[in-house]
């Protein structure tokens, strides 16, 4: 399995202004490149788990939550190993491709509503 960690936080803010401003291109300014650069990553997962499609590499993306570490700051409400929990569940558990998880749940990565009830 293939995992890319992400966050819907930027793609979210991103999409949502795209489509309630799309002829403003003042959206590009502000979080320009955190918020293109993990739609992108989010959207190429989608596009290459369709073109690996039937070769057995299952491939996902996963948001690992807000981190306590150096990248926030040391503000993120969960713990390094807590963090780890969705990465290693997209690892070993979903047997299908192209997917975006959340709190160990497939999650829509524009709108960020899950696809999947609670476990």
């Amino acid at each position: 399995a293939v995992v890319s960690t992400q966050s819907t936080g930027g793609c979210s803010r991103f999409a949502g202004r795209v489509k309630e401003k799309a002829d403003d291109y003042s959206l590009f300014k502000k979080d320009s490149a955190y918020s293109t650069s993990k739609t992108f990553l989010n959207a190429h997962t989608v596009v290459l788990a369709r073109e690996l499609e039937g070769s057995g590499i299952i491939l996902n993306s996963c948001c690992p939550g807000y981190v306590a570490t150096d990248m926030s700051s040391h503000k993120g409400h969960l713990t390094i190993d807590e963090g780890a929990v969705t990465p290693t569940f997209v690892c070993t558990s979903p047997t299908t491709s192209g997917n975006f998880y959340r709190e160990c749940r497939r999650c829509d990565w524009v709108s960020g509503e899950y696809i999947d009830p609670p476990q």
